[in-house]
């Protein structure tokens, strides 16, 4: 686990250096990245448990209009041994600046459950809407709990909010070691001048738990194609 959180966390900090420092060569690479960084801390009320949270999305979007990208996270629940690592790659294609169509597999770390997703994944965006959905296969490598997890997020943030935006979702999982879970959440983020934003965000689970909180996130370039599909970065302080 030792090694594990080694490496994502150099993984974590290629952003970081990717953005400050560059010579001209390497801004120009620098220029062609798609993707974020995000750190989260959250709390759920009836559980009087909180949580932090960090996260990656490297991507790239070829001429083709081809693309790839790269999700890694890393989190921690308050009374919770496991750190939930995991990593996640995306494929697509995306014909026009208006539509991405892709596939990912992701690999993640429950605690019960190790458990790798094969999903499809599609995104809107025209003007100041965006909309995402998305439908994966769970497989658990250890026992026989497969089942599916599936979700849908919507954004609004028109250029006469200026800077703010609303966003919200939902999320389900089925046959789970625990049985089934969801959860639905609504939010509202605000966009600086430096490409870095701040959100606020409140969900109600189907165990009738509120989850509060709040996030930091420094984009690069456009922002990553898709949002993370991870146990934690959906179900969020569940």
């Amino acid at each position: 686990m030792k090694t594990t959180a080694k490496l994502l966390g150099a993984a974590l900090m290629l952003p970081l250096l990717a953005s400050v420092g560059l010579p001209p060569k390497a801004a120009q690479a620098q220029s062609l990245l798609e993707g974020d960084l995000s750190f989260e801390l959250g709390r759920n009320r009836e559980k009087s448990r909180n949580f932090k949270h960090i996260a990656t999305s490297m991507g790239r979007t070829f001429d083709s209009g081809y693309g790839v990208q790269l999700d890694l996270a890393i989190g921690k629940y308050e009374n919770v041994t496991s750190t939930n690592p995991a990593a996640a790659l995306h494929l697509y294609y995306a014909p026009d600046d208006t539509w991405a169509l892709g596939g990912f597999i992701l690999g993640e770390d429950q605690r019960p459950g190790n458990y790798v997703y094969l999903g499809l994944e599609a995104a809107y965006e025209t003007g100041p809407l965006s909309v995402e959905g998305y439908a994966a296969h769970r497989n658990d490598r250890a026992a026989a709990f497969n089942g599916d997890r599936y979700g849908m997020e919507v954004a609004y943030a028109p250029d006469t909010w200026s800077g703010f935006g609303l966003f919200g979702g939902a999320h389900s999982e089925n046959d789970l070691p625990a049985g089934e879970k969801s959860i639905a959440y609504l939010g509202t983020d605000y966009r600086f001048d430096n490409n870095t934003e701040v959100a606020l965000q409140v969900g109600r689970s189907d165990l009738k738990h509120t989850v509060a909180s709040v996030r930091y996130q420094i984009n690069f370039g456009p922002g990553s194609k898709f949002t993370r599909r991870h146990g934690q970065g959906v179900f969020d302080g569940y």
